[in-house]
């Protein structure tokens, strides 16, 4: 792949895996990449596109699996981020300022249904990331260990 600035890469990664995921023909990525960016790529330049999508998913997929606990603390660092969201717009809710602006409260009203329903799809999958319940992904320590060198960058499919 030429040379692009770091920004371009990352949408033309970006529009690479989308349009490859909807199983969308070479020719017509390498079409919407030209759209997008006013410059051409090569048929070998797509595919090496790809084989570095695969190799840096595969990177990603191999650390948090290594790495689950570390995935699980930041996973509950997103929630307990969302929590403080939902106080502060509570805060504004409740601020005597805000009380008779209907605008303000409407739109704070929006966003902490917004932030709820972001919470409640974080608690769906929660059982899912921290190993409990009938979906769950992650094991016990010596099992992981023994697991994540079994897998290879074949594994995954992108």
């Amino acid at each position: 792949m030429p040379k692009f600035p770091r920004r371009e890469r990352n949408l033309i990664k970006n529009i690479v895996a989308n349009l490859t995921i909807k199983r969308i023909s070479d020719q017509e990525i390498i079409k919407v990449i030209f759209n997008q960016t006013s410059k051409t790529i090569s048929d070998k330049s797509l595919r090496y596109i790809r084989q570095s999508i695969k190799r840096e998913s595969f990177k990603w997929y191999k650390t948090m699996r290594e790495g689950e606990y570390e995935y699980i603390h930041e996973f509950k660092e997103r929630i307990n981020e969302i929590l403080d969201l939902q106080r502060k717009v509570h805060e504004i809710l409740d601020d005597e300022e805000n009380k008779h602006n209907p605008q303000i409260r409407l739109n704070a009203i929006s966003e902490l249904h917004k932030l709820s329903i972001t919470l409640s799809n974080l608690y769906d999958v929660a059982p899912t990331i921290i190993g409990v319940g009938p979906n769950a992904t992650i094991s016990t320590a010596s099992q992981t260990k023994t697991s994540s060198t079994e897998t290879t960058e074949s594994d995954i499919i992108v």
